[in-house]
């Protein structure tokens, strides 16, 4: 009986597809983002987010960074990445005040600028310039991106600069592509789908219990009929009456001694023979 109520579990078991299917649906109708905030959804790998990490310089004059993230690549050849947000909305002007900036602070005096571009991230028109620094007897020593992405009430700057060959072989193609995945990341609902399969769940909930009520209402109608057990066979007893006689029980000296004996006892002695005889 065991055996067979698991078995019917165990068919029936699949009919809860019909709520686990719609929920975890339910969960994909949901766009959730790498990290919440403004931030870089897709980091390079190897990098690491590190607290309290700042540019030696920021690249904005005249305003103070309210917003303050930063990369890390740990290695001989180290690549950073800053993220400052500025509240106030910067256009192609303060990009070109920041670059000329950089250009006049520079800490390599071999470092060359590249001009102010447009450049798009998160939906947003912004404006960068590269910078590089490379000669015929060092090479390409490293190689920097620096933009400015403007939104409603604040502009993000981005800086990313490297040394590792990885990033220096494309540039500045690599570096942006990095600085491209920036955006303002928010979990975003479908509605319309989201009540849909809330639907069909709460039907298949209603259709599942309506089964259970039809079954426990089939199971109460059953009549139940005690069967009694088969008791084994017994062995028959012999009776009284018709039991085996009994042997008498032994006695010192039988009724008929002579008849007892079937040999002559010699220590019997015998009566005396008449003569003549």
């Amino acid at each position: 009986m065991r055996a067979q109520a698991h078995g019917v579990a165990h068919l029936r078991r699949p009919n809860r597809w019909w709520i686990a299917a719609p929920l975890s649906l339910a969960l994909g109708a949901c766009d959730m983002p790498t990290f919440e905030g403004p931030q870089l959804q897709a980091p390079p790998q190897g990098f690491l987010m590190v607290q309290g990490s700042y540019p030696i310089r920021q690249l904005v004059s005249g305003h103070t960074p309210i917003f303050r993230r930063a990369w890390v690549e740990s290695g001989v050849d180290a690549s950073n990445i800053f993220i400052d947000g500025y509240p106030a909305v910067l256009g192609y002007e303060d990009a070109l005040a920041a670059r000329d900036s950089s250009r006049r602070y520079a800490h390599d005096a071999e470092t060359s600028f590249g001009d102010v571009e447009p450049i798009r991230v998160d939906g947003r028109d912004g404006w960068g310039w590269h910078e590089r620094v490379e000669t015929s007897t060092r090479g390409l020593v490293w190689v920097a991106y620096r933009a400015l992405i403007p939104y409603d009430s604040i502009t993000y700057a981005i800086e990313f600069s490297s040394g590792n060959p990885r990033f220096k072989s494309g540039a500045p193609d690599t570096l942006k592509a990095v600085i491209g995945t920036f955006g303002i990341g928010r979990t975003t609902y479908n509605i319309p789908l989201i009540a849909l399969l809330v639907g069909v769940a709460l039907f298949g909930i209603g259709f599942l219990r309506s089964r259970a009520q039809a079954r426990a209402k089939r199971l109460q109608s059953i009549n139940l009929v005690k069967i009694p057990k088969k008791q084994p066979p017994t062995e028959p007893t012999v009776s009284a009456a018709v039991s085996p006689p009994r042997a008498p029980p032994p006695t010192s000296q039988p009724p008929d001694a002579a008849s007892a004996r079937p040999y002559p006892d010699w220590r019997t002695p015998k009566p005396p023979t008449p003569p003549g005889s």
